[in-house]
């Protein structure tokens, strides 16, 4: 029987040490190489850099924290940002909190009377389960920490510990307002089942907390977010598919998009696998987290139903505590445990996070070096001044009161809302033309000319508006180097013809000439290319430059669009290309142009023999 005196074995605290230093230094690493996928990070850490200056709206997406999403969690990390101001902090503590896990778990298993050894097994199953691995390495979400909060009540509920449940419910409820819905429908569904148990045991346990988290969750969805959100985000399109017409819930369409949900991604199989299926035998845990499984695997956006987010989290404490009262009515309890561990391993092998830590590891030498690239642009920018950043730089230049994302200048449209985003000016613009996360089709970031649905308003194509953008603000490429740019308020080179072969990439675009500069230090070449353009441009042709050696070894260094942001004239540009991960040797080297929208014209020209040192 357990002991609340009873220490954890050393296998938990290697276990839980391996992971944090693990997790924490791939996260790190990814941060600091410029490979954040979201702008999820640099909305909390401006966040919390805007309440310690007095202030709550962000400019990231136009509301607070608190207009985004119920977390008043991410408040109580304020004491820790003002002691150290870096997005790494979040992170930091994220990994801790999740690294507790392994111990609650094995406390529960105690007290569930597993044996010492399956106790161990139970609590290491928690740290390998798939979920916990994504959830900490996909950045920083407040929705991650309800994971280890909703154990620990767990924990204090099997122990009949009411103030330290209501305590850890009271913080579970904070992460999210789906966390609070979940917790209030938990309440009642106990409420209803332990009817023996007395009305103390009742109000303290089921009936107050419930009460406290249903009317958090009516609060804030009647009052409160949408008085702070204000119209920018509009989560409720993302069920809009369920809808008919007339905007009445079609039961058809549910059924038909809970089993697309469930067969399309991994989020049921990846929390299921794990713990051998167990859960399905402990039916109560299933229906608590239903409202939970319905909000994602309903959800339009197709990483809703993944694994290899933050969704997963809270689902995954629930999962697991279901799946050890399964195996707790097993005549074979403590044989569970050995099982569960090897389905881990196989799940981790499978699709688990080990996958992306070995990729950060092959990848480490060629994103370290051309992270130096992006580090020298953020350096460049001043920290009072406002900027327009892609989602891998957001981060990095959070700390500041103006701060806007490229992919929504790109979008045109707002996040979720389907209604026309208005992008504003900002003093400088740093664009990595290479983040494919950024440019995305499947996010909508990458884009022909379209209509909007549920306006009927056309927008250009993405290329179209960030042109547009850049030149209603008055933003020159000032730096160019390989795919990153840096724009700025300064005049664009204007030229007269200068001799040369004119080469038309499309009927609105010619590059009249590529003349060498003197390359410096690992530089492939330094050009100045001059371009003459047409009276408002509509298309806009990428560049990049490919290098084919001797051997049939080919390479190529994107460069992006010509030029947007200019038009009617000649204008000369600088292009820097260097060769951080690209082998010494001469190379035949070719200017190929196309449209990352799939549009024709796609072509090519030899530049002749460029040496790389």
């Amino acid at each position: 029987m357990y002991e609340p005196t009873q220490r954890s074995p050393r296998t938990i605290w290697w276990a839980a040490l391996i992971f944090c230093t693990t997790v924490f230094a791939d996260s790190w690493f990814r941060w600091k190489t410029f490979q954040y996928q979201t702008f999820d990070l640099a909305l909390y850490v401006q966040g919390l850099w805007q309440a310690l200056h007095g202030q709550a709206h962000g400019s990231l997406l136009n509301t607070s924290i608190m207009g985004n999403h119920a977390e008043p969690i991410a408040f109580l990390l304020l004491p820790f940002f003002w002691i150290w101001k870096h997005p790494m902090m979040l992170v930091g503590i994220q990994t801790i909190l999740l690294g507790t896990m392994p111990f609650t778990a094995y406390r529960i298993a105690a007290a569930m009377e597993f044996s010492p050894r399956a106790s161990v097994g139970l609590a290491l199953a928690v740290l390998l389960a798939p979920a916990t691995g994504f959830a900490g390495l996909h950045e920083f979400h407040p929705e991650t920490l309800a994971a280890p909060f909703i154990l620990l009540m767990l924990e204090a509920r099997l122990r009949q510990m009411t103030g330290l449940h209501f305590l850890w419910f009271l913080l579970a409820l904070m992460c999210k307002e789906n966390v609070a819905l979940m917790l209030a429908w938990m309440c009642a569904v106990h409420w209803v089942l332990e009817k023996r148990k007395g009305r103390e045991w009742q109000m303290s346990v089921n009936i107050l907390p419930g009460s406290l988290a249903l009317g958090w969750v009516l609060a804030y969805g009647l009052w409160l977010g949408p008085k702070w959100n204000g119209g920018s985000v509009d989560y409720g399109s993302l069920y809009a598919h369920l809808r008919n017409d007339e905007g009445s819930l079609v039961a058809g369409k549910a059924f038909g998009a809970l089993w697309q949900g469930i067969t399309g991604g991994k989020l049921v199989v990846g929390l299921l696998i794990p713990f051998l299926f167990l859960p399905i035998l402990r039916l109560r845990w299933l229906i608590i987290a239903a409202p939970l499984f319905l909000q994602h695997l309903l959800s339009s956006r197709l990483s809703e139903w993944q694994i290899y987010w933050h969704y997963g989290a809270p689902l995954l404490a629930l999962m697991w505590f279901a799946a050890a009262e399964a195996s707790a009515r097993l005549f074979w309890r403590d044989a569970m445990a050995t099982y569960m561990i090897t389905a881990c391993v196989i799940t981790q092998l499978w699709f688990g996070p080990m996958h992306w830590t070995g990729r950060t590891i092959a990848t480490a030498g060629a994103n370290w070096r051309a992270s130096r690239v992006h580090a020298s642009l953020v350096a460049a920018v001043p920290a009072d001044a406002s900027v327009t950043a892609s989602l891998g730089i957001l981060s990095h230049v959070a700390k500041r009161e103006k701060l806007q994302s490229l992919q929504l200048v790109l979008m045109g449209l707002k996040t979720l809302g389907g209604t026309r985003y208005v992008p504003w000016p900002t003093d400088h613009a740093l664009v990595d033309f290479a983040d494919t996360w950024t440019f995305s089709a499947d996010a909508g970031s990458l884009h022909p000319q379209m209509q909007v649905l549920k306006t009927g308003e056309v927008i250009p194509s993405s290329d179209t508006l960030m042109h547009r953008w850049l030149k209603e603000s008055a933003l020159f490429p000032a730096t160019q180097r390989n795919a990153c740019a840096h724009f700025r308020r300064v005049e664009p080179v204007r030229s007269a013809a200068p001799m040369g072969t004119p080469r038309r990439l499309d009927v609105q675009t010619q590059l009249i000439s590529l003349v060498p500069a003197t390359p410096v230090g690992d530089d492939v070449l330094n050009w100045n290319l001059t371009w003459d353009f047409g009276n408002e441009r509509t298309t806009f042709p990428w560049l990049k430059l490919w290098l084919q050696s001797a051997s049939g070894d080919s390479y190529y260094i994107l460069k992006g669009p010509a030029l947007p942001g200019v038009e009617f004239g000649q204008f000369v540009e600088t292009w820097t290309a260097s060769h951080p991960n690209i082998p010494a040797g001469k190379y035949k080297a070719a200017l190929i142009f196309y449209s990352p929208l799939g549009a024709k014209g796609a072509g090519g020209f030899e530049v002749g023999e460029i040496e790389v040192k």
